[in-house]
């Protein structure tokens, strides 16, 4: 006797949608990549070839290496002019044409706190100036950033949050000014208590000194000390998996067990007196499956990837999510 097609229908309805369901696992679990780029002040500033060649490159490699959000740990400008604003402005465009989101840390070079024609102080009261972002927040106004939230203050990214899915999980990127304010650090610690199930990473531009150490003081203009905002908001909280930096002209890193048991990788990348940076970007390739986040060092200007202590990688990582 024939068999009624009907019958066989649930049978080939949760094959397919067993399929499905493995298949989506792994789309969504695949390993991925997140360029962070080093102080770009000296390229922007005297080798904007250099500075190009990064953007560039990650635009092109985005859908190879599976890149999901673009960073930069500060210093964007060297000084604080029109002319090099409106060269990094330029050389983001890349990102913004291939809808490719970013997070921008602001470094002490990108505020008022420096000249607008020299590295030197500018004049009047530094901290006051270091809070002035006026030209960061015209050239890279919160329309430009995607995969950003919220923020500290109407209309400005200095201190701010980012969300993305990869890896199969959530992550969250929370950017925070130079030797912050009581104000933002209070702020982010409300923002990592509503997202407990993110995994996140601080964005900043001074944290890491270049032996490794968190930094004990406040670069003598700035607010709290680099180790006041460790203790008050970064060691606190359980999902906080990452803190990157630059400022200090080194790679270096650090782990640490935060109060809630979970370790936090701190990184440092900065490169600006070698070779204005080299074209050097920081590669972290994460595998949430393998439990890994591996760093390396990679210049897309002179196809060269650094053979020293700046690659290293992680095992045994406890996301949060899996």
């Amino acid at each position: 006797m024939k068999k009624n097609p009907l019958y066989s229908r649930p049978r080939l309805f949760w094959a397919v949608a067993l399929w499905c369901l493995v298949s989506c696992h792994l789309a969504v679990a695949r390993p991925f990549t997140i360029p962070v780029l080093p102080d770009a002040q000296v390229e922007v500033n005297f080798k904007p070839s250099m500075f190009t060649s990064q953007l560039d490159w990650i635009v092109k490699h985005r859908d190879e290496m599976n890149i999901p959000i673009v960073l930069h740990v500060g210093d964007i400008v060297d000084w604080n002019n029109v002319h090099q604003w409106e060269r990094a402005s330029e050389g983001f465009k890349m990102l913004d044409e291939a809808k490719l989101p970013y997070a921008l840390a602001v470094g002490n070079h990108d505020t008022a706190a420096v000249g607008e024609f020299s590295g030197s102080a500018a004049p009047g009261n530094v901290n006051a100036n270091l809070r002035d972002t006026t030209k960061f927040n015209t050239y890279f106004p919160v329309s430009r950033f995607t995969a950003q939230v919220g923020r500290y203050e109407p209309g400005k990214s200095d201190n701010a949050y980012y969300t993305f899915k990869a890896g199969g999980l959530d992550w969250l990127v929370l950017t925070l000014e130079f030797c912050a304010r009581q104000g933002p650090v209070d702020w982010a610690n409300g923002v990592l208590d509503a997202y407990p199930k993110h995994n996140v990473i601080v964005l900043t531009h001074f944290h890491l000194n270049s032996k490794g150490e968190i930094n004990k003081n406040n670069a003598g203009y700035g607010n709290l000390t680099t180790q006041s905002v460790y203790d008050q908001l970064i060691k606190k909280h359980a999902n906080v998996l990452m803190v990157l930096s630059g400022h200090v002209d080194s790679s270096a890193w650090r782990t640490d067990q935060g109060e809630k048991g979970n370790i936090i990788y701190q990184i440092l990348q900065d490169y600006q007196t070698q070779d204005a940076g080299g074209g050097y970007i920081r590669l972290l390739d994460i595998d949430t499956e393998a439990d890994t986040i591996a760093a390396r060092m990679y210049s897309p200007f002179y196809d060269k990837t650094k053979e020293d202590a700046s690659k290293f990688s992680f095992t045994g990582v406890k996301f949060i999510g899996k």
